[in-house]
């Protein structure tokens, strides 16, 4: 294998496939890159067994060939390289990485040992415009759950059960992120996309204004014609998450998002554990905060609109700084019932939620 390739293009387009290298693993070849030289292109793979990321990028191959090279030593090396044209030569089981200002030898294992991915075969395909599915993750994945041993939670929920409108929805038991989007969309169906893929999309559906989304009986695959995941779905139910969400929205005020997230952060600061809660005193016209520590205490005060009746609740800080980093908009809406009821945060749009999220009380 002997070939010229950009920097900036080997370097991009690593980081697309570096997510799912593996770091700790039994099979030595699931912490390599599988690196193709041929037809032009270099095509990088990469997979945990569980999800597959494939890319290729045009490069001046002349010898074709394959090898397997570590993958988070590759993007070190790559990312220190000074920019320009790369040589890279393989030869005795080594891949030598030549640059102006000198070169740097790899040890490979044999492209063979990389294992096959599979190919996506009956599957229902749709597009969609990247920053439709871009802001569609990116408003519900901060509610994934992290506890493997609550599998159904690990996910992102795609609700596709009605024609012409795409629903996500994400939790961990103790909040909800929903947000809901309109999609040329004739086949019906819901499936649950694990974490690491809807983090490793968002790397680069940005290439291009629309990809395709792909839905098989046990994968799903989202690519934009030079980068591809292909990755297994959770395979337990989502919870029924209609039945948890709020009926009753009726103690609802307007705040400006930026001016509630600043003071949250600062009321945050005096707390040792940021996931510590804080008190809400829910009044006329505003939201008073309250936070205290052995480091000290905090008050701030958000001016709202006016409120139905007065309530006071405490929720973990964190996660209601997450759900209001969620929105985009200047002003939200939120709303607390009572002392025991979650807070609502949310977007409405013609008698419908645009985006909601729902954050269980704490004791504080």
């Amino acid at each position: 294998m002997n070939l010229s390739v950009d920097k900036k293009q080997l370097a991009k387009h690593l980081a697309y496939v570096g997510g799912v290298v593996e770091t700790k693993t039994t099979m030595a070849v699931l912490a390599h890159v599988l690196f193709e030289a041929k037809e032009g292109k270099v095509f990088l793979s990469s997979t945990d067994l569980e999800s597959s990321l494939y890319t290729s990028f045009p490069a001046n191959i002349t010898e074709s060939g394959a090898a397997c090279l570590p993958g988070k030593k590759l993007m070190e090396v790559v990312e220190k390289m000074p920019d320009g044209d790369i040589q890279v030569d393989l030869k005795n089981e080594q891949a030598e990485f030549g640059y102006k200002k000198g070169k740097i030898k790899i040890k490979t294992l044999p492209a063979g040992d990389f294992p096959q991915i599979p190919k996506p075969e009956d599957f229902h395909f749709r597009a969609i415009k990247s920053e439709t599915l871009e802001n569609l993750i990116k408003k519900t994945a901060y509610c994934i759950g992290a506890d493997d041993l609550r599998k159904n939670l690990t996910g992102i929920f795609f609700d596709l059960s009605e024609v012409g409108k795409i629903r996500v929805v994400a939790t961990d038991g103790h909040r909800l992120g929903l947000t809901e989007n309109e999609i040329d969309n004739n086949i019906l169906e819901t499936f649950t996309l694990p974490r690491r893929a809807a983090v490793e999309i968002r790397k680069f559906i940005k290439d291009s204004e629309i990809v395709q989304i792909g839905v098989g009986k046990n994968h799903f695959i989202c690519e934009n014609g030079q980068t591809h995941i292909l990755t297994r779905l959770v395979d337990v139910s989502f919870p029924d998450y209609k039945q948890v969400l709020p009926g009753d929205y009726k103690n609802s005020l307007r705040v400006n998002r930026k001016d509630f997230v600043d003071s949250l952060q600062r009321a945050q600061l005096v707390l040792q554990d940021k996931n510590k809660g804080a008190r809400l005193f829910l009044g006329e016209n505003q939201i008073e905060i309250r936070t205290a520590s052995e480091d000290g205490e905090a008050i701030e005060f958000v001016e709202t609109s006016k409120i139905s009746e007065n309530v006071e609740v405490g929720f973990n800080v964190k996660y209601l700084i997450d759900a209001l980093s969620s929105f985009d908009e200047e002003e939200v809406f939120f709303s607390v019932g009572d002392e025991i009821s979650p807070a609502c945060i949310f977007l409405q749009e013609e008698n419908r939620f645009k985006q909601l999220s729902v954050v269980m009380p704490m004791r504080v």
